[in-house]
Parts: structure tokens; C-alpha cells; sequence
């Protein structure tokens, strides 16, 4: 994909020109390559009240992993932060046994969705390193968010969930909102890249829109610093100050959705007057002091979320997650889980910083920014929009570094 192509930003244009490309593997067969843009297609379609017993993503997800069977050389080179990754499910296991959990069918459940996101992981930053596939996928996430957005706008199996404070936040098939926004967000930086301008705004204006509706704040967060991110580029000042403009611009239209929405502002002059945060007020203190207790392996997974529960009273619910992927690792798993797993996801932060040489500049830094800003008020270390996130950062800085290598040679 080079900086001509018509599915990047026309602030790319006036970027350097990229490295010659190198070809490091085989391209990626038809069936993988189809099977992979099905599971992209399926992340903004999450259905938990479906008459089926297996997420719709999680089926897709085993759909493409069985299609790789046909083409075993996408496993062929493993990515350093999938060993760390690894490592924490070692762990993982190792914290469920010291702490004899209880639940064992839902930790199972649990594991088996990590290993699933592990392997889609090794699998996608190989496939990933082709620029076709990346370019496939990125239209495919792209015309999956503008679809799951416009079915919201539009009131199409909507969801609305009333709030003590006013209003309804509004998601579709029942989806969790915060989740949801994540997703939203990713998919308006993902649109902002996209040509022709006079079609890609708006679609960003609709997706905008369904982020509102969501009642997020942690999603507007979320679009706020992918966007900043995102614009910071250019070849020279001038090309960066207009970037940086034209995102302030954008932020101008967010916030100004933000406060005509009664439901959103209220949320947030309730977060700002009364430091109401959805009940994280209380569970931040609670999960740190059983962190205190239990350093080294936690309390196990899932059974950290049954005791948050207990300390912090809730009457509506049997558990509670920590709302915070850094306190939810050393809830569970302790010391010893996180620190593999926050390696990991170091090494695919370094991967997405050094993209920034290759010819989507900082996109991949700026989609990894938007989804890790969802995860200090939420705890999706299971979701498939951050795994995916993870592998377009590695593979994107990966591809950088091989044609880096390949030059010095």
C-alpha cells in the first residue's frame, strides 16, 4: 500500500516516499485472506443476547483459524509479544490453581478465549505484513463500523438503556455501550484515512453520531486522543499544524455533539460535580487493597471479579470487574500475570511507534492509542478490538523494521 493509495488520508500524499517493498512470505491465499476480512467484518456485531451459544466474532474467529490450515506458512515466524502473551496465560493457569477457584466453567471459558486471541494474533501480524490483506482489512473494519453505526442512527435493533441521571444510552443487539464506543472510535480514526474525502466525512459524521448516542465518556476519550494521535504527521511544520487544525476542527464538532446531547452532558457534569464514575469510585479502592493482599498471583481470574463484588456491596450483579485493564492483571493474576502481559503489549506499542517510518505514517500508534484509552475505565483484555489493534501495531512496525534491515543490507 503506498502513499498514493486511495484508501489513505490526503494528508499522506506529502509524506516522504516509502522504502522499497520488501517481500518477507508468500502472499496470503484467498481463503485466509477471505475468512479474516469475515472475522474483521463480525467485531462491531456483538450479540449478547443470541440464540446460539458461541459469540458471533468467537464463531468467526474459529472460522478463520481453521481456514489457515490451508496455508500453514502464516505460522511461520512468531512474534516476540505473543511469547510474553503466552507467558501470562502460563500464568493465568497457574493463579487459577493456587487459588482453587470455584468457577471453573467460566474461567475455562475464559482461558479458551485467550488461547482463541493468541492465535489470531500470530496469525494475523504474518498475514498482516501483506500490504493487500492490511489494506483489505482496514476497508473491511472501516465498512463494518459505518454499517453497525448507521443501524443505531437509524434505530435498527436498538438497544436503549434508561440512566438514573436522565436519558437513554443507546447501543444495538444489546451491546455493552462502553465496548461498543471503543469500537466506534476506532472505526471513526480508521474512516479518517479513508478516500475520497467527500465519502469518508461523512461516514465519520454518522459513526460521531452512534458515538454520542452511546453516552461514552470514556469513548469520546477515546476518538479524542486516536484523532490527536492520528493528525500528528507531515513532512514538514506547515503539514503538521494544518493536520493538527483540521483535528481540532473535528474535536470542535465532537464536543459540541457532546453538550447538545442531554444524556451525555448530564453524564458528564455528573462526573465533574459529584465525581460519579459509574461506580468506579468505589471499585479503584477495593481492587487495590485486595491487590495489597494478594501480590504475587492475585486472586485468580474471575474470582477477583466475585470478590470486587463483595467489598464494594453490589446488590445487582454477583461480580464486578476492576474497569481498568492494569488493576483487572493484578487482581487476577498478580505480579507475576502482569508483567508478562504488559510487556507484550509494550513490544506492540513499540511496533506501532516505529510504523510511523512505513507508509500508514501513525495510524497503527493512532488505533492502538484509541483502543488502550478505552481500557483504563474498562477491562476488555478479552476483546477482539484490542487483539486486533496488537496485530496491526506489530505487524505495521514489523514490516518497517524488515525493509529497514533489507536497506542497510
Amino acid at each position: 500500500m503506498t502513499a498514493t493509495s486511495p484508501l489513505l488520508h490526503p494528508a499522506y500524499l506529502h509524506a516522504p516516499p516509502a522504502a522499497p517493498v520488501v517481500r518477507t512470505r508468500a502472499a496470503v491465499n484467498w481463503f485466509v485472506r477471505l475468512s479474516f476480512y469475515l472475522f474483521i467484518l463480525s467485531i462491531p456485531f456483538e450479540m449478547p443476547n443470541r440464540p446460539i451459544p458461541i459469540e458471533i466474532p468467537t464463531l468467526t474467529a474459529c472460522i478463520f483459524l481453521l481456514a489457515t490450515l490451508t496455508q500453514p506458512s502464516v505460522y511461520r515466524r512468531i512474534p516476540g509479544a505473543f511469547i510474553w502473551f503466552m507467558a501470562y496465560l502460563w500464568v493465568f493457569g497457574l493463579s487459577t490453581m493456587v487459588n482453587r477457584s470455584e468457577h471453573t466453567a467460566l474461567i475455562a471459558i475464559q482461558f479458551l478465549s485467550h488461547l482463541q486471541l493468541l492465535l489470531v494474533l500470530w496469525v494475523a501480524v504474518n498475514i498482516l505484513r501483506d500490504r493487500r490483506t492490511l489494506r483489505g482489512t482496514l476497508l473491511a473494519f472501516a465498512l463494518a463500523v459505518a454499517m453497525r453505526a448507521g443501524m443505531q442512527v437509524l434505530h435498527i435493533a436498538t438497544t436503549a438503556t434508561p440512566l438514573w441521571t436522565g436519558g437513554e444510552r443507546l447501543t444495538v443487539l444489546g451491546q455493552n455501550a462502553n465496548l461498543s464506543a471503543i469500537i466506534l472510535s476506532a472505526g471513526f480514526v480508521t474512516v479518517l484515512i479513508m478516500r475520497p474525502r467527500l465519502l469518508a466525512w461523512p461516514i465519520a459524521a454518522v459513526i460521531a453520531m452512534a458515538l454520542i448516542q452511546t453516552g461514552s465518556r470514556g469513548g469520546l476519550l477515546c476518538a479524542a486522543g486516536g484523532l490527536l494521535v492520528l493528525l500528528w504527521q507531515g513532512r514538514t511544520s506547515w503539514h503538521r499544524v494544518r493536520s493538527i487544525l483540521f483535528g481540532l476542527m473535528v474535536l470542535a464538532g465532537l464536543a459540541i455533539g457532546a453538550w447538545r446531547s442531554d444524556m451525555l452532558r448530564t453524564r458528564l457534569e455528573a462526573a465533574v460535580d459529584q465525581g460519579s464514575l459509574a461506580g468506579r469510585e468505589h471499585i479503584y479502592p477495593a481492587t487495590i487493597d485486595m491487590i495489597a493482599e494478594k501480590p504475587l498471583l492475585g486472586w485468580g481470574p474471575t474470582e477477583n471479579q466475585y470478590e470486587i463484588a463483595k467489598r464494594i456491596g453490589e446488590e445487582k450483579k454477583n461480580s464486578r470487574d476492576a474497569h481498568n485493564i492494569v488493576l483487572e492483571l493484578l487482581s487476577a493474576t498478580g505480579i507475576l500475570g502482569a508483567i508478562p502481559f504488559l510487556i507484550g503489549m509494550s513490544l506492540c506499542i513499540g511496533g506501532a511507534w516505529r510504523a510511523r517510518k512505513g507508509p500508514l505514517h501513525m495510524f497503527p500508534l493512532a488505533f492502538l492509542t484509541t483502543v488502550l484509552i478505552g481500557c483504563i475505565s474498562g477491562t476488555w483484555i478479552a476483546s477482539k478490538i484490542l487483539w486486533l489493534a496488537f496485530s496491526i501495531a506489530l505487524a505495521a512496525g514489523g514490516a518497517v523494521r524488515d525493509e529497514e534491515q533489507a536497506c542497510a543490507v
